[in-house]
């Protein structure tokens, strides 16, 4: 019989003992209990982010471990959960989980409330003898509808009694019934707009009787425990025979919670909730159905399905009314998701001006248009602006630095997430805090620091040039830092550029700069456009989308002439795939370096 050992966990001030077999890996013990434990990598020592300080046999400290941790910090007993491979009893401390500081607010397009879910008070027909309707019959004369949903029929044979009814219905086919005399108010009709990012996930509970956004909950997607990028999860739904299975269960629990927490915040039903739209990257829409995204992965990067699809709650699972429908929103390709069809929509692509609309978050989607014809691209610029890998990057949490200036006497001044002792760096940190040190003469043009420059500031970290951020803290930037943010830019901005090739304008052709998204809401644009990330003559045109995916999902759900308007943005959008563009490294070289000040 294999051994058995004994785990204590202790957390936020509990603890939790648990048995686990000889050789279990320690972060996947954690997940597998619930504790979300931050590993961007997804558990294969690249990142040196899931910190544990641990106690016990925990055995050798690996190379990896060595390449991430200080000797200070393996003195102290902290290690890399995905490194220990449990050979004996354990202690292990967590350290609080930290809560994503997630933004749920968009800007709301212009449009009048016209939902496709519909409700209407009828009076049937009462029957005779001599004139023996169903039902289902007299109910299709008053209304005009032509489809009934099981669910439906079958509440209708309860109510077969009832001439006063409320039916729900959307188009020609009725979803509910209900006794028109018990109320209109009990049985008013909800909907819920779902945005599904790679590192955060938000609903929105709407009113359709009135159009009015009643409630949103927002949290970290489950997802991140097998990875922080896209295809650190594709890589294990391939190694893991059930992993397809494994993530639809992981993101669809924590969907049905966020839906209960919701309707008890409000009191109301989740039976109640009638529609739900979803925006997300194809990937996300591919795991929430369980379906592979493998052929994402690699080349040539085909999806299993762009199309907008419709489901009942029952199919896909969701707590909602079960024969309620869900409507994935539609793709573009593997890499231009449904949540940039939504910032579209949020956003003013139907003039006759050149628009261009940027999301940065592990991969930077861009998309260049107008209302004649529309150019999109993804730029692959890893996880650099969600912390992944930086040396001190952290995911937008209370202690992370998300601003920062260096004044002319060399005093500095920086925001804290919540106000906390600083704790890293999120993306916008990261921006400023390089935009910062270059317009001091910090770092050249090259990125590369300039000895003499920082006035001490500069020492070494894990054997590499750094710079202290901030005084009296080990908190550093170091040199790989700053080239992790060059690659992720560059990609960017070179897309950009490809697109305006593609397109045959200029800078000055573009009327407004829309940046989606939790790092477009957040960026400082000023720092964005002294490192070239976006072009200095846009500045003044930059409009903040802020979580454009969801404002796109709620007014899809409350205008019915939104889904005309995806499928015609849809079709004169021509996707550019930067990897077969022979100029694409040309411009990416150049996009590297840093533009005059």
């Amino acid at each position: 019989m294999a051994a058995k050992w004994v785990v204590k966990i202790r957390f936020q001030n509990r603890a939790e003992t648990i048995l686990c077999p000889s050789g279990a890996n320690l972060l996947e013990l954690l997940h597998q209990h619930g504790h979300s434990v931050y590993s961007p990598c997804g558990g294969k020592g690249r990142c040196g982010k899931c910190l544990a300080r641990v106690r016990g046999r925990a055995g050798t400290v690996t190379a990896s471990e060595r390449k991430h941790l200080t000797q200070a910090q393996i003195d102290d007993g902290i290690r890399l959960a995905c490194q220990i491979q449990v050979t004996g009893d354990l202690e292990v401390d967590l350290s609080p989980a930290q809560q994503l500081v997630i933004l749920a607010d968009g800007l709301a397009g212009d449009f009048q409330p016209d939902p496709h879910i519909r409700q209407e008070e009828i009076r049937l027909e009462q029957p005779r003898i001599d004139r023996q309707h169903d039902c289902w019959s007299r109910l299709q004369q008053q209304l005009g509808c032509r489809e009934a949903a099981p669910e439906a029929l079958r509440r209708l044979g309860e109510l077969s009694r009832k001439l006063d009814l409320l039916v729900t219905y959307k188009g020609d086919k009725v979803i509910a019934v209900d006794d028109g005399e018990a109320g209109k108010e009990k049985a008013v009709p909800y909907s819920i707009a779902v945005d599904i990012g790679t590192t955060t996930v938000v609903l929105y509970l709407i009113n359709l009787a009135n159009g009015v956004q009643v409630g949103a909950y927002a949290f970290a997607n489950p997802q991140s425990r097998y990875g922080a990028d896209v295809i650190s999860r594709i890589d294990y739904t391939i190694n893991h025979a059930e992993g397809c299975r494994e993530l639809k269960q992981t993101l669809l629990k924590a969907l049905n919670e966020g839906i209960r927490h919701l309707a008890s915040r409000h009191g109301i039903d989740p039976a109640r909730i009638y529609h739900a739209a979803v925006a997300g990257n194809t990937v996300m829409l591919h795991m929430l159905l369980g379906v592979s995204a493998a052929g994402i992965a690699n080349a040539p990067y085909v999806p299993v399905f762009t199309d907008g699809l419709e489901l009942s709650g029952r199919e896909l699972g969701l707590e909602i009314y079960p024969e309620g429908l869900v409507e994935l929103l539609p793709s573009v390709s593997g890499y231009v998701g449904a949540d940039i069809i939504a910032d579209l929509l949020a956003a003013d692509f139907e003039s006759e001006k050149w628009r261009l609309l940027v999301d940065i978050g592990t991969n930077g989607e861009i998309v260049l248009g107008n209302r004649e014809r529309a150019f999109a691209c993804s730029a692959a610029a890893g996880p650099a602006f969600e912390g992944a890998n930086i040396t001190f990057g952290m995911i937008g949490a209370p202690g992370a630095i998300a601003g920062y200036q260096v004044e002319a006497n060399g005093e500095i001044s920086c925001q804290i997430i919540a106000n906390q002792e600083p704790k890293g760096i999120c993306g916008s940190g990261l921006v400023d805090i390089i935009a910062a040190l270059y317009s001091q003469g910090i770092i050249s043009s090259t990125g590369a620091f300039q000895e003499g420059r920082a006035e001490g500031r500069l020492a070494e970290y894990l054997g590499q040039r750094a710079y202290r951020v901030i005084p009296g803290k080990e908190i550093f930037l170091t040199q790989k830092d700053v080239r992790e943010y060059q690659l992720a830019a560059g990609a960017i901005a070179a897309g950009i550029r490809i697109l305006m090739k593609e397109a045959a304008i200029r800078e000055t052709d573009i009327d407004r700069l829309y940046l989606a998204g939790g790092f477009g809401n957040y960026i400082n644009p000023e720092s964005a456009a002294v490192l070239g990330l976006i072009p200095k003559t846009l500045l003044k045109k930059v409009v903040k989308l802020g979580n454009g995916a969801g404002a796109g999902a709620k007014q899809y759900l409350l205008d019915r002439g939104a889904k005309a308007r995806i499928a015609g943005l849809k079709q004169r959008i021509t996707y550019i795939e930067l990897s077969a563009r022979a100029d694409f490294q040309e411009h990416f070289m150049e996009a590297m370096f840093f533009p005059e000040l």
